[in-house]
């Protein structure tokens, strides 16, 4: 990873300057966590046609294989077949499933395909469309800048926002110009991809804070929120840097992060997964693979046993997504981790249920833990709020793939949840608490950098309770409004928490 120079500034420049393209037809709200579908999306079919931008990288030109892949919803494609055409031309194309839901449709379809892109290229892709004739593959690294991945592809593949929301792996997404200038219209100013992208971690790559929260996935994400160049050119590239970085194999596995080799809160699979969705580079599926093997030698005791325990919502749920998403990808392995999966929650919803003892109301339980356990010094039980969002991403991740009745559970404990947060989470102006005490006040939070996640948090619970509860739906809207006036991101990793999980709040609101 030292070494790794470079602006991307022309590059951003180049892809900022394109429409973002435009899906033909309606798309329905089909988003859900982990890639895995929603549990009520409104089921409008999605129309099978969108446009793809080609943008060559600088001193690019003439002849080129070009490689990406194209995210699906549940149920769109069981096979690859794809129609790709450019001008009206019919290209011949290399064309491969990626992934599978549990129902055997694709979570992805990778395409390459070869032309000239020395002039601005739209592509016309078709899913489930009569393919060309069949080209044979390229070696995805042969596509790319430098071999690595760590200075994006020689040409850039954009694909506009409404498709990439709509395909649900992403999480659940809604586009931001479906909520420009309204009410849900909070994540924007505070998640500015442009100033905090890769550039502005290079900077800083040193420091292993600035590695925090995945911020892979938290750029994937902003690119299926906008479809802007910014975010895709900062997660594809800082795909390629945390999977460069990344030693060994199995429980050998050493992930690249400085001084983090053995802390469970830098080892994410779900943004080299995402990469491998919308790139088909088999080493980032592998190397998820690897990494959730390692997280799992780092977490293999996912209860908690009371008192000094050690035990964070951050941990708990980036190892759970470690699993979640190793298993959306594998080839070879994904009963494993299912199981370590089925394992981890098991023990966090034991946990909600049973501790501590004193806490007897059913119907509002954060994942409480004493201070202690949690690294805190506060002296007395509770919760974090803004850790919590980490967890519940996970947890509905989990129920996305889970048989009903698992997951009717798992969405029982995030309903619970929320309404803990929403009660009890709020100092007396109303803005989250850093820390939740039970039964009593929490730790007042000095910043305004945590807004977003409890209203995640609270949005959830109001949409798996059936989106009946008006006490709910009005905290979290007075959270979105105290985010969306309040809200600022000071640093980088703050850009990074605040821009992960959070940004799903309005698919479960609107």
């Amino acid at each position: 990873m030292r070494g790794i120079i470079g602006s991307s500034v022309m590059l951003v420049a180049a892809l900022c300057s394109i429409s973002c393209g435009a899906c033909v037809g309606q798309i329905g709200d089909t988003g859900g966590g982990g890639g895995g579908g929603g549990d009520d999306g409104d089921d409008t079919p999605l129309d099978p046609n969108l446009q793809v931008e080609l943008v060559p990288a600088a001193g690019v030109s003439g002849v080129q294989v070009v490689n990406f892949a194209v995210p699906l919803p549940r149920g769109l494609a069981t096979t690859p077949d794809v129609r790709v055409a450019a001008a009206g031309a019919v290209l011949p194309t290399y064309r491969r499933g990626l992934g599978a839901y549990d129902d055997g449709s694709l979570r992805a379809i990778q395409v390459q395909v070869e032309l000239d892109v020395s002039a601005p290229v739209t592509l016309d892709v078709e899913i489930g469309g009569s393919p060309g004739a069949f080209l044979p593959a390229t070696d995805v690294s042969a596509t790319l800048v430098a071999a690595d991945g760590t200075q994006g592809p020689r040409v850039w593949a954009v694909l506009p926002a409404a498709w990439l929301a709509a395909s649900g792996v992403f999480g659940r997404i809604v586009p931001q110009a479906e909520v420009a200038g309204g009410a849900l219209d909070a994540w924007g100013r505070v998640c500015d991809y442009g100033r905090w992208n890769t550039d502005a971690f290079l900077a800083q790559q040193s420091s292993r804070d600035v590695w925090l929260f995945d911020r892979v996935t938290a750029m994937y994400r902003g690119y299926a929120i906008t479809g802007a160049a910014a975010p895709l050119a900062s997660a594809y590239r800082e795909a390629a840097i945390y999977r460069a970085g990344i030693a060994g194999a199995g429980t050998a596995t050493r992930i690249g992060v400085p001084g983090a080799a053995d802390d469970l809160k830098y080892h994410y699979t779900q943004g080299l997964a995402l990469h491998w969705l919308l790139t088909g580079d088999d080493r980032f599926r592998e190397a998820a693979e690897n990494v959730a093997i390692r997280a799992h030698a780092l977490w293999n005791d996912p209860g908690y046993a009371g008192g000094s325990d050690f035990w964070t919502e951050r941990h708990a749920g980036f190892a759970l997504l470690a699993y979640e998403w190793a298993a959306i990808v594998s080839d070879d392995q994904a009963a494993t981790f299912r199981a370590w999966g089925d394992e981890a929650v098991d023990a966090y919803l034991a946990m909600q249920a049973s501790w501590p003892t004193s806490w007897t109301d059913p119907e509002a339980r954060c994942f409480a833990h004493t201070a202690d356990a949690h690294g805190e010094s506060f002296g007395y039980a509770g919760c974090s709020p803004w850790m919590s969002a980490i967890l519940a991403d996970g947890l509905e991740a989990h129920a996305a793939r889970a048989p009903a009745e698992r997951a009717g559970r798992v969405r029982t404990a995030l309903v619970r949840l929320g309404r803990m947060i929403a009660r009890d989470g709020r100092d007396p102006s109303g803005k989250p608490y850093y820390w939740m005490g039970l039964g009593r006040a929490g730790e007042v939070d000095p910043y305004d950098e945590h807004w977003g996640e409890a209203a995640y948090v609270v949005a959830m619970a109001w949409h798996h309770d059936g989106r009946r509860d008006d006490a709910l739906r009005a905290v979290a809207d007075e959270l979105v409004a105290g985010l969306r006036s309040r809200g600022s991101a000071g640093q980088l990793r703050s850009f990074n928490w605040q821009c992960r999980s959070a940004v799903q709040a309005p698919a479960y609101l609107r």
